[in-house]
């Protein structure tokens, strides 16, 4: 995906071209694209996507990357036209990246992403689970098994993100019927940090990797684009529970598990919206995804986590994460509520 000698734009390109626009593999194991468009890549400089319901991404190099090169943190912007992609930031309608609007705003912030803790230490496993506009991404760094599944003890809460990251690009779930499924009016790239546009890093330990710190084009409740600063949306696990502690085992006597929707945040407004397809449970998701799999009559192995188990006659998949472990299905039921 990325390492000390790839330059992450070229990283989050070969994860996302094929995952999201041609497919890859073939014969039975073969997985399909999500209906995502390649509209221009100049690589390793930038390259932009375009999402099934029409919003556009460009992954970038911010401008102090000459000093390095091969730094893992990218510049990300979203756009509801693009009309010159051969450009970065492209020149389009309502372009923005976190606070900064092209149009509305000269914020020096912007959305930074990054798969990995620092520079030189390499993904070692990463998950997309995608269902055209929308897309989770995990990644998991400096695990403390050779198959990956443990990871190592880091404190799941929103600040620090050295050990992996988690993103979410596209529509939340709204219990207003009145607000759009899909569209530019209910979509969001979720995860990363913030960062002044001219930020040089010689390292990427900067926080902020676990779903919080995104780009939104307009305000899911009106419709209407914003021209002053949109508050931060946050969706990391620990937000209900307020837990900061490590990655547990999981005791002899243990809970029944009670998986519930993952919930977004608003800073103005409280929760407003649910994340589709990830699932939560209070007690298990900030316990070791190697300790859960056991618990479940698993082998504890990182290749389990493409088997699914039984809840409630839905099959959910375990995936390690930063924060422990993550409950995902893949029902219609839970991407379009």
């Amino acid at each position: 995906m990325t390492d000390s000698v790839t330059p992450g734009v070229v990283g989050w390109y070969n994860l996302l071209y094929p995952c999201l626009v041609t497919g890859y593999g073939s014969g039975a194991t073969a997985k399909p694209g999500q209906g995502w468009t390649l509209i221009h890549a100049n690589l390793p400089l930038h390259f932009t996507l375009k999402s099934p319901d029409g919003v556009f991404y460009s992954f970038g190099k911010g401008p102090g990357a000459v000093n390095y090169p091969y730094a893992a943190k990218t510049q990300l912007f979203l756009s509801e036209m693009v009309s010159d992609a051969t450009v970065f930031p492209p020149v389009g309608t309502n372009v923005r990246s976190y606070l900064h609007s092209v149009d509305y705003s000269s914020n020096s912030a912007r959305q930074w992403v990054v798969p990995i803790s620092t520079y030189t230490n390499g993904v070692h496993n990463w998950f997309i689970i995608a269902r055209g506009s929308q897309v989770h991404v995990v990644t998991n760094c400096n695990t403390n098994e050779s198959d990956g599944m443990a990871g190592y003890g880091d404190v799941p809460n929103a600040s620090t993100g050295y050990y992996g990251s988690n993103y979410f690009f596209g529509n939340f779930l709204f219990p207003d019927p009145e607000i759009p499924k899909s569209g530019p009016a209910n979509h969001m790239a979720l995860g990363g940090s913030f960062e002044g546009n001219m930020t040089d890093f010689s390292s990427e330990s900067n926080g902020g990797y676990i779903l919080q710190y995104g780009t939104r084009l307009r305000n899911p409740f009106t419709g209407a684009v914003e021209t002053a600063g949109m508050p931060t949306i946050q969706a990391y696990c620990s937000l209900p529970t307020g837990y900061q502690g490590s990655k547990l085992g999981v005791p002899a006597y243990a809970p029944d598990l009670q998986l519930c929707p993952h919930h977004v945040y608003d800073s103005a407004l409280g929760y407003i919206a649910k994340l589709p397809g990830i699932l939560r449970d209070e007690f298990y998701s900030h316990r070791s995804a190697r300790e859960m799999s056991r618990a479940l009559g698993k082998g504890g192995t990182l290749a389990e986590s493409l088997i699914p188990f039984d809840y409630n006659g839905d099959p959910v998949y375990l995936i390690p994460c930063q924060w422990g472990s993550a409950f995902f299905c893949l029902k219609e039921k839970y991407w379009n509520a």
